[in-house]
């Protein structure tokens, strides 16, 4: 799967992996909304950006959501730009929200999993087999900045390419998952089916929840870090691509209402 080319395409025709057409969509609507996008670095020339809350934000809970960590989900991607078009403002301003719109640029523009070094750009924040990726290092180096900004909640965009089916993992500090998970899966099962108990990708999975599963991802590594909570949420890849886009906006506005 990992050498595999995946692309959709949107309801206008333009392709899944169009970064172009992705990344000039972005900057306009960062214009006419006003949001601060700033770059923390480039590899090989591609930018990993950023959005910054807005002025005034301190004293509001910190979010932070990331979505495009690999090339073959776009519907993380395309859905923060859905969602950034048609959140309210009040939504917006309710809390202090930082956004890494697309993370693996190489790999969204090959329409591949892993990025162009073939490394995994959400594994190797912690300790374990897998090194860091060059997005991965570049993301440490900001370690400071992305821990504050998750310090009331993650919300990470995935998609599981070979499925039909929704889920999500969880992690917090409790003995089973809460209201804002269940209120993730929920939004998420408005668009999909729910996975059936038993596992996935080696995890268990009860309800559509894989909870407090540990390993060297992004967001394993902020939950360390002191994030209150954290999801990775997943739309199935064997959907309509619209549909999935739909899905992942639609989680972003439910991860902001707590």
């Amino acid at each position: 799967m990992e050498s595999t080319t995946w692309r959709w395409q949107l309801a206008d025709g333009t392709a899944s992996n169009d970064w172009d057409a992705w990344s000039r969509r972005l900057h306009a609507i960062a214009a006419r909304r006003g949001l601060d996008l700033l770059r923390l670095g480039r590899i090989d020339g591609d930018p990993l950006l950023l959005i910054a809350p807005g002025p005034g934000s301190a004293a509001r809970p910190r979010r932070l959501i990331a979505s495009g960590f690999h090339g073959e989900e776009p519907a993380g991607p395309w859905g923060v730009l859905a969602f950034l078009e048609n959140v309210s403002d009040e939504l917006l301003g309710a809390c202090a929200l930082t956004l890494l719109p697309l993370v693996n640029v190489s790999g969204f523009r090959a329409g591949r999993r892993l990025n162009a070094y073939g490394e995994n750009p959400n594994r190797g924040y912690l300790p374990g087999a897998e090194a860091a990726s060059q997005e991965g290092l570049l993301l440490m180096e900001h370690a400071g900045l992305l821990t504050e900004a998750a310090r009331d909640g993650l919300l990470s965009c995935h998609e599981d390419v070979l499925l039909e089916h929704c889920y999500l993992y969880a992690n917090e500090h409790g003995e089973q998952p809460g209201a804002w998970a269940a209120r993730l899966l929920a939004t998420n099962a408005e668009f999909f089916p729910i996975h059936p108990d038993g596992e996935v990708d080696g995890c268990t999975v009860r309800g559509g929840i894989v909870f407090n599963h540990a390993d060297t991802s992004f967001e394993s590594w902020l939950f360390e870090r002191g994030a209150s909570h954290t999801a990775c949420v997943e739309t199935p890849g064997q959907a309509d691509f619209m549909q999935r886009v739909a899905a992942q906006a639609a989680m972003m506005r439910a991860f902001l209402m707590g």
